[in-house]
């Protein structure tokens, strides 16, 4: 009896510090997931602010480009209407001089410059409503559109007084 009494004991306590082992492995391996949930968990956290913050600083960046574009081709644009005005004056300076210095002397000459100041004066007239549809113009439609239209306008003007002064005149 006293072997079975002290197997009895052996058996008790190794079945205690059995279950005590697996209780203490159970709790070391939810120990060790809860410190990995809680890593992985971090790491997102961190990832995912950093992310937002690239995509904020690259969204900024963006802007800042996009808003330095604009001021840019606003500032191109500013500088070419007024050129664009200034050409459009001078050639209406030197027309009206043109028209006083011109004296065609035949009849088909007189109706020749007639014409040509009826073209100038509607080709000046159409330089004038680009002008005026340039500086309100936004920045696509201007690169796209309005600067083409209004540098046509004003080399069709110039060559149409270069034309008439060259046959009416000096230049």
């Amino acid at each position: 009896m006293s072997k079975t009494l002290i197997a009895l004991v052996v058996v008790v306590a190794l079945s205690l510090s059995i279950t005590g082992c697996k209780k203490k492995a159970g709790e070391t391996v939810n120990d060790a997931a809860k410190a990995t949930g809680n890593a992985v968990g971090n790491a997102a956290k961190a990832t995912g602010e950093a992310v937002g913050n690239a995509a904020k600083a690259t969204g900024n960046a963006i802007g800042k480009a996009a808003e330095a574009t604009d001021n840019y081709l606003t500032q191109t644009k500013d500088e070419a209407v007024k050129a664009a005005q200034d050409k459009i004056d001078l050639l209406d300076k030197k027309w009206q001089e043109l028209q006083d210095k011109a004296t065609p002397t035949t009849d088909e000459a007189k109706a020749d410059f007639q014409k040509a100041k009826d073209q100038m004066a509607t080709t000046l007239a159409e330089a004038k409503a680009k002008l005026v549809e340039a500086k309100d113009a936004g920045a696509d439609a201007w690169q796209k559109d309005v600067k083409p239209s209004l540098d046509a306008a004003l080399d069709k003007a110039q060559k149409l007084y270069d034309d008439t002064a060259a046959k009416f005149g000096s230049k």
